[in-house]
This record gives structure tokens, sequence and C-alpha cells, in this order.
């Protein structure tokens, strides 16, 4: 399993005033990218990229903007010769706000086309292969890598 810590943002709040659903898909794309890049062994991964497939949330609370960050659980389900199934799921103070299936696809540089999983790549997935069991850790306490390759906005403003 694999943790995300998400920053929510002032601004991503609707005119309902909790984080509008395309913030939240965001929020699961920015989960997907750091976990297909987390490698801490130097390898280049998915170095000709990758698509999404597919999408599927489901909403189980609103969510809320708050300064502190969101931790995002996710993990690998499936490993299939050209394709990553993952799930996560995302708690704020013990309930659930949103969970998502995301099928990502490698792909070919030169043929703009999905291909087969690399040996390397696989060997990375498979470390985060653990569903979560319990609640989320506590943050502070959540091990988190930085890829250098996404960068997550600072907070600029404080919830009121």
């Amino acid at each position: 399993m694999y943790t995300y810590l998400c920053r929510t943002r002032w601004g991503d709040m609707d005119a309902f005033g909790h984080v509008n659903n395309l913030k939240v898909l965001q929020y699961v794309q920015e989960a997907v990218y750091c976990l297909l890049y987390d490698d801490t062994e130097g390898q280049d991964l998915f170095e000709d990229g990758f698509m999404i497939a597919r999408h599927e949330i489901d909403y189980r609370s609103p969510l809320y903007h708050c300064p502190t960050p969101l931790p995002v659980q996710i993990w690998v389900e499936r490993l299939g010769r050209s394709s990553i199934s993952t799930t996560c799921e995302a708690r704020r103070r013990g309930q659930m706000v949103f969970q998502a299936r995301t099928v990502t696809v490698p792909t070919d540089a030169a043929t703009r086309r999905s291909r087969p999983l690399r040996e390397t790549e696989r060997r990375h997935l498979n470390r985060y292969r653990v569903r979560p069991t319990g609640p989320v850790a506590p943050v502070g306490r959540v091990p988190v890598r930085s890829t250098g390759r996404i960068r997550v906005p600072a907070l600029n403003e404080r919830a009121s």
C-alpha cells in the first residue's frame, strides 16, 4: 500500500461548500501518478508514459477543505499483461470520503499504443499489492515518498 498526502485547497470547493467531484478525480489521478513513479531504486519506470483507461469513483461523504493533508491510500488490485488496476480510499476523521478504482495502461512512445508491463515495473508495483487493514495512520506518521515529479501547491488560505 502507498499513502499519498493530498492537500485540499480553498479553491477546490464548489457552491455547496464541499470539494467538487472533479477535484476529487484530480486527487485520485495524483495518487496514481505518485504510485507509478515512486521508485526508491532509481530506475526509470514508465518512461514512455501511460494512459488512464478507466476511473470509477464512489463518493461516500462530503469532503471539506481542511489545512491538514488528506491521506489517500492506494494499492494495486491486479496486474494484467498490459494494465494496472488500483484502488484508493480516503478518510477524514475516520470517515470514508471516497473510494476509487483506476485502470492504467503503459504506453509505447513511438506508437502511442498500450504495451506489456516490463519486469522492473511489475516488480515495483508488486510492492504495493497490499490492501490496508484498519484506519488510516495519523498524519505525520504516514510514510510518504516524494519523486519530485509532481508538485502539490502550498495551502494559500485557511479554512474559516
